[in-house]
């Protein structure tokens, strides 16, 4: 008898402790709240620890990755979240304290992020919509703990967007620590090494041939390199990005540029900034009107988002009353063009060896830009200036080399960009004022981004976009945007794999049939692997549209892109 209860005693407790262990598992959300996490391997992203981190469906990715910086900015080399130092413990904020920020905010932020711009921490939400967002059901294992408190952030805000889903490969030359030894006085400074490279391979596919015969298969490869070296204290940075790539229908195409190589030297509230480097304005979607300093690639993508390195000097200085940039530019950057051959460009080739400037000095016309920025709670505004070469050549015909000549005029530029967050919604404007040659005109971009949080009963996010694009020049505009609408949808599944989908519509209302379409869609395979889908539509019958040149041009493009 003595030998049963014994027995039914043990057979209970074990029943126990696999009941507890069962419960612990199928609790939703994680058990990181308030702990640590890591150390961070070579073979972690950012977003696959951020969905560790994430304690549950309603606080959004964005959020979680925004927190984890903020936490951590020690943890990414000069402040990039593309840049994860391997070695590091990650400190985990609270559910509470990820949802003091606002998702339209947190998401906005995140775009900019990923374009390894260098970020300042955000303003929190309204109480009304902390206390909001804290109301929402959590689960137990998402109950704040109380963590060290992050210091206030002196770093400058920089606007821009791009792609999610990027592979975020982590810093192979950290010690595993979180915190810096104190070194002697006159111990020699350290520079710590991160290096990532990027392999890609991508095939277009056009719907038919080109307007004179052109293929419509099209395969591309590129390589970019980074190299980066920090030294302990992050006040100096040297920074090596090359990029190469080779097209199999274009030698036109083909292109070796130093998107980056460069010298920073930071203090607390100012830096400096000597060599190439790209540099990001403004906040809308569907196009960029005030970002002027670095030159298009056009081969990069009809979106006009690809550009080139550009040499200059750089100043930033931030305090209370907010951010100033100055930028000397000392050499410029013709725009590249694809040849027929290559598709998605102008009937013609434009042949840059017989280029013409307005500026006696050429290439070597010194442009000036400068920029202010200030955050005032939910509204982040910027203003900005440029002198120099223009950067959108006029397209003169040679008939009888059926060839087109560049002529770059001297431009003055004036322009505003602002955002203001509002809850889910996400308002945004683009403006400018510029004279360059015989031009006069203002353009203007004005729209919003509303996110929605945990559609269709799932973890995924999806935002409504709506921009409309203004050219006073009307019809006579050489571009896109002189009085269109853009709709578009984004959807984040929010998953391991970072996969995202973007589509969108661009329609002239002056032209009824002139419209264009776009989708992207991304998403990790591995963390070294990831996988691109873009697509373009074209469509116009109007000779005197700038679309009309692209009306054969329709496309779909498949990219691999590998991390190593």
């Amino acid at each position: 008898m003595m030998n049963f209860a014994a027995q039914w005693h043990r057979n209970r407790l074990a029943g126990s402790l696999l009941l507890i262990i069962s419960l612990t598992i199928s609790l939703p959300g994680h058990a990181l709240q308030g702990r640590e996490l890591g150390p961070v391997v070579s073979t972690d992203t950012l977003w696959r620890l951020a969905v560790q981190a994430r304690p549950d469906d309603a606080v959004s990715m964005p959020q979680v990755v925004y927190a984890l910086w903020r936490y951590n900015t020690a943890a990414f080399v000069d402040g990039d979240i593309n840049k994860l130092r391997t070695g590091t413990v990650l400190q985990v904020p609270s559910r509470a304290d990820m949802l003091t920020t606002e998702v339209a905010a947190a998401r906005a932020w995140y775009y900019q992020a990923i374009r390894g711009q260098r970020m300042s921490a955000l303003a929190p939400a309204a109480p009304a919509n902390q206390q909001a967002a804290a109301n929402k059901p959590a689960p137990a294992s998402a109950i704040p703990t109380p963590v060290p408190q992050p210091q206030a952030s002196s770093e400058p805000a920089v606007a821009p967007t791009a792609p999610a889903a990027v592979a975020i490969k982590a810093d192979t030359s950290q010690p595993a620590v979180t915190t810096t030894a104190v070194q002697p006085e006159h111990a020699p400074a350290r520079f710590s090494l991160r290096q990532q490279h990027q392999l890609s391979a991508a095939l277009r596919y056009f719907d038919q041939t080109g307007a004179v015969g052109q293929a419509r298969e099209h395969t591309l490869l590129s390589l970019l390199s980074d190299w980066s070296w920090q030294n302990d204290d992050g006040s100096q940075h040297f920074q090596l990005t090359p990029f190469l790539r080779w097209h199999q229908r274009d030698s036109a195409s083909n292109l070796l540029d130093l998107r980056q190589a460069y010298w920073r030297y930071a203090a607390s509230n100012w830096e400096f900034k000597a060599g190439n480097d790209i540099v990001f304005w403004g906040v809308s979607e569907s196009q960029r009107l005030v970002d002027v300093i670095n030159q298009v690639d056009m081969v990069g993508g009809v979106d006009m988002e690809a550009r080139l390195g550009q040499p200059m000097l750089s100043f930033k200085g931030w305090n209370s009353a907010g951010t100033l940039e100055l930028y000397l530019l000392p050499y410029f950057r013709e725009r590249l063009f694809a040849d027929p051959a290559g598709r998605l460009t102008t009937p013609w080739p434009v042949e840059h060896d017989i280029a013409m400037y307005e500026s006696s000095e050429q290439r070597n016309n010194l442009d000036f830009a400068l920029r202010w920025s200030q955050r005032f709670s939910a509204l982040e505004l910027g203003l900005s200036y440029f002198a120099g070469n223009s950067r959108e050549p006029l397209l003169i015909p040679q008939q009888a080399a059926q060839q087109l000549q560049p002529y770059y005029f001297q431009m003055q530029q004036f322009g505003v960009d602002a955002q203001y967050v509002a809850g889910d919604w996400l308002w945004k404007l683009e403006s400018i004022y510029r004279r360059s040659g015989p031009q006069e005109f203002v353009a203007t971009t004005v729209g919003y981004e509303y996110t929605r949080v945990g559609v269709f009963n799932r973890s995924w996010d999806l935002g409504w976009l709506a921009e409309y694009q203004y050219d006073s020049r009307g019809l006579q505009a050489p571009v896109t945007g002189q009085n269109d609408i853009f709709v578009g949808w984004r959807l984040a599944l929010n998953d391991v794999a970072g996969s995202e989908l973007l589509f969108g519509v661009l329609q002239d209302l002056d032209r009824s049939d002139s419209r264009s379409a776009r989708l992207e869609a991304s998403m990790r395979l591995t963390n070294s692997l990831r996988l691109r889908l873009n697509g373009w539509l074209f469509q116009s019958d109007d000779v005197s549209d700038v679309l009309y040149n692209l009306r054969r041009d329709d496309y779909i493009e498949l990219s691999l892109d590998y991390y190593f």
